[in-house]
């Protein structure tokens, strides 16, 4: 009986043995690849499950930080006490309230130019039209002064005929001068090509149209200088240049016209003239010399490096 057993024994275990040993060898890579997918959807959540469960914890974690900086959220109203939230607003909360104060801390009390003007220094513009426009049947001679301020912020958003109307309701003719250059620089200043084309036809009817006047007319016809050379219509800047160097020897724009004269026959041109361009800077240069110029006048640096280039004593 024994030695029945013991025969029984040799001829399963290394059948056994054989069968372990199979386990051990790799699968093919395509049974992997199924095998990696199905252990994935098994035992890890799919994206749209994943996703969840992080805006869950998001607004978990967002609920608990709202509940430290105000204990009372999702309270009755009717049961908080108001003195003791007094004394729980976070430092956050207070700095939005300090903001909010500084837009709406304006002096009701105050007349409507100054409060359009409070609000320009806050930056808030349609505020700041709405006052002025409050201004005009109210306020005598401040409704001059606010016509001309909106004369400003409608050019600036793109509105010509109320700039317009207004520039014609004004009477007193230094007032409607300086009311239509604030509205060609107001267009000038938006930067697009259709806006820049209306500020140069403001400008022009400033210069033709108005009174000549001596600091805006010289001005006016500077502006429209420096767009044309923008815009590398150069003959016609000169027109404009010359005007000044002939008619406003006294205007702050005398000086600097001869810089731009200089940056006009350096030009790529047909008639460009480099011994020109250099007797202009050099008439800059000597004109400028111990002066102090108007803020946006001085170019004596860049005279000096344009003459250099251009082989010409500096």
């Amino acid at each position: 009986m024994r030695f029945f057993s013991y025969l029984f024994f040799l001829l399963i275990v290394p059948q056994v043995q054989f069968a372990q040993t199979q386990e051990l060898y790799l699968p093919f890579p395509e049974n992997l690849k199924s095998e990696v997918i199905d252990e994935n959807s098994a035992e890890a959540p799919t994206n749209k499950e994943t996703e969840k469960g992080t805006k869950e914890a998001e607004a978990k974690q967002n609920s608990q930080v709202n509940a430290e900086t105000n204990p009372n959220l999702g309270m009755d109203p009717s049961t908080v006490d108001s003195s003791k939230t007094s004394g729980d607003v976070s430092k956050t909360t207070k700095k939005v309230s300090a903001k909010k104060k500084k837009k709406e801390a304006i002096d009701p009390t105050l007349a409507s130019y100054k409060k359009g003007k409070s609000y320009l220094t806050r930056d808030q513009k349609k505020n700041a039209e709405e006052e002025f426009a409050s201004s005009y049947k109210n306020e005598g001679e401040k409704a001059n002064a606010s016509k001309l301020e909106n004369t400003n912020l409608f050019g600036l958003d793109g509105k010509e005929k109320e700039s317009t109307g207004l520039v014609d309701s004004l009477e007193d003719p230094d007032l409607k001068t300086k009311s239509q250059f604030e509205l060609a620089r107001s267009l000038d200043r938006m930067g697009k090509p259709e806006s820049e084309e209306k500020a140069y036809k403001e400008y022009l009817k400033l210069i033709n149209d108005f009174p000549k006047h001596p600091t805006l007319t010289p001005r006016a016809h500077f502006a429209v200088a420096v767009l044309l050379i923008r815009r590398k219509e150069y003959r016609p800047s000169i027109h404009h240049l010359v005007s000044i160097l002939k008619e406003y020897k006294d205007a702050d724009e005398f000086i600097p016209a001869h810089y731009y004269l200089g940056k006009v026959y350096e030009g790529i041109w047909e008639e460009r003239d480099l011994e020109r361009s250099k007797k202009y800077y050099q008439m800059y240069n000597a004109a400028a010399e111990g002066k102090t110029l108007a803020p946006g006048y001085d170019f004596r640096k860049e005279t000096k490096n344009r003459l250099k280039l251009l082989g010409g004593d500096t």
